[in-house]
């Protein structure tokens, strides 16, 4: 397996698959928030995908416990967890419930922003002039989505709070990921490695969305829309393609792309399919601004990975 590693442009192979698959998921889970509580979903979506990755350790051979990390590292790994597959991931279903799909993904473009500025505090990490360009580019494209007129479309508030609540799932999941870089670069000589830091850090959000979901009051009627078979299958795709192999695919691009604003800009793509899924499938509108927003993240994105 780790033959692949040195595949040219192996990072941004696996970053692309991770927004190809993980945009099919989002569809998915935004189909499922209309019965569904985005704090039922995230329990749900993150218990599948560690049953998943458990099934496949022990099928592949792959060690349930990787020990060649620190304690810190340990512990690094866990803050992440909480903090993007936990407390973001809650925020994002709720803003992907309330604002749609497509709104959604063109404002996620705005992570690589925070990636960007993190990665400068915490690792001393600068993008080039080019890749600074890039990065402007893609803010334009966020703000011209949170700008746009769409009153009929949308009541105006709920558009805001959407938008804020987006915002917050992207510094969260922004600070997880950059915080865990450095521990991904001491396991970038091993795929299984990688693999694993993906499957332990799903561990804290999984025990803080079942903690938060016990607490809730009204459990037996959060519950009882997955009497219906079609829900328990939309969950069981979404997570199995968005938690499990998005998240394997992220996490391994993350990995072996040395920059982390580059790599989180590549993830941004995303959009692309997400809007287009989101009006076949949805049937969500695509209005000629947030075409433009598309196009303009796009071209920010190419001027990025360009060499």
């Amino acid at each position: 397996m780790q033959s692949i590693i040195n595949i040219p442009y192996f990072g941004e192979i696996a970053m692309l698959l991770a927004a190809i698959c993980w945009s099919i998921a989002v569809i998915i889970f935004k189909s499922a928030s209309k019965n569904l509580s985005p704090l039922l979903i995230v329990t749900l979506k993150n218990s599948i995908a560690l049953l998943l990755f458990t099934m496949s350790f022990l099928l592949f051979d792959i060690q349930i416990f990787y020990k060649g990390l620190t304690t810190n590292d340990y512990l690094k790994i866990m803050v992440s967890g909480v903090m993007g597959m936990g407390i973001a991931d809650i925020l994002f279903i709720y803003a992907l419930s309330k604002i749609g799909a497509n709104r959604v993904a063109i404002i996620n473009c705005f992570e690589p922003a925070v990636i960007y500025c993190l990665s400068i505090l915490m690792l001393g990490t600068f993008l080039t002039t080019q890749q600074f360009i890039g990065f402007i580019i893609v803010i334009i494209a966020l703000l011209i989505i949170s700008y746009e007129n769409d009153a009929s479309d949308i009541d105006p508030i709920i558009k805001k709070n959407g938008i804020i609540i987006q915002i917050l799932a992207v510094l969260f999941s922004s600070f997880g990921i950059v915080l865990i870089k450095p521990v991904l670069s001491k396991v970038a000589h091993s795929v299984e490695a990688q693999l694993w830091i993906t499957y332990f850090r799903l561990f804290p959000g999984f025990i803080v969305a079942w903690i938060v979901f016990l607490f809730q009051k009204n459990k037996s009627t959060l519950l009882s829309p997955l009497k219906k078979s079609s829900m328990l299958w939309q969950i069981l795709l979404s997570s199995g393609l968005g938690t499990f192999i998005a998240l394997s695919f992220w996490i391994i691009g993350y990995t072996n792309i040395e920059k982390p604003p580059v790599a989180s800009i590549i993830g941004q793509t995303s959009v692309i399919f997400i809007v287009i899924l989101s009006y076949f499938i949805l049937k969500e509108k695509i209005s000629k601004i947030r075409i433009l927003s598309i196009f303009i993240a796009v071209c920010g994105v190419i001027v990025i990975i360009l060499k």
